[in-house]
């Protein structure tokens, strides 16, 4: 198992530049599985990691090279409408950046934590702490600031449209209770990648494989057994 931090996230460099596009960071995982000759790839992707990964699909898909061999969408993004309350923030001129400068990182950490969990009494200090560390970081502060600003591509439509070039069997897990994402958008997805298909997870927000790990595992070990 490969985990990786993107730009700007987790340990990874937060330069103060303004190259945290989705597109960008696409292009930084795929230079990854290239350098790597990773091949028969099991692709897996939450949220913002999930958008990242349908753009990595397209790309491997469209190739052909036996890079990808399944992709698993965890409460992915990957249309533009409705934005989750704390995208909207970032994206909004002033607001963003006293929000991200002026409230401290764990408290903003709670407050997306809360909205992302089905049961809020299972988020941990540890877990708090853990996502706070790297906003606090130096760096941090303007890497997400740039990377909410550019979450969504400008020519988004067009890669909408190349959902249904993703050739290899894929795995929908959604949240039964996501209110970042609503199960609608999972849908949307089940109906526009043509190998695909879609499971709930009961008591589950946002971050199903936090929240219920456990189910979220069971679904992901049939779909790679089958």
């Amino acid at each position: 198992m490969i985990l990786l931090d993107l730009r700007g996230q987790g340990q990874s460099p937060k330069p103060h530049d303004k190259h945290y596009s989705i597109l960008e960071q696409g292009e930084l995982v795929y230079q990854f599985v290239v350098e790597h000759n990773l091949r028969k790839l099991t692709l897996v992707g939450n949220s913002y990691g999930g958008a990242v990964s349908l753009l990595l699909a397209i790309k491997l898909s469209a190739q052909r090279q036996s890079r990808l061999a399944k992709l698993i969408l965890i409460d992915s993004g990957g249309y533009p409408e409705p934005l989750p309350n704390f995208l909207k923030i970032l994206r909004t001129p002033i607001l963003g950046w006293v929000a991200v400068h002026l409230i401290p990182p764990k408290a903003q950490i709670c407050m997306v934590l809360r909205e992302s969990y089905y049961d809020p009494s299972k988020i941990t200090d540890e877990q708090v702490d853990a996502y706070a560390c790297p906003l606090a970081a130096p760096g941090g502060r303007h890497a997400i600031l740039q990377t909410g600003k550019q979450a969504i591509p400008k020519d988004i439509q067009k890669w909408i449209d190349k959902y249904p070039t993703i050739s290899v069997p894929t795995l929908i897990l959604w949240g039964e209770a996501d209110k970042v994402l609503p199960p609608f958008l999972g849908e949307k997805l089940r109906k526009a990648i043509p190998n695909s298909r879609m499971e709930y997870i009961k008591f589950a927000g946002h971050i199903p494989q936090e929240e219920q790990p456990d189910a979220v595992i069971s679904h992901i070990r049939a779909f790679l057994n089958k």
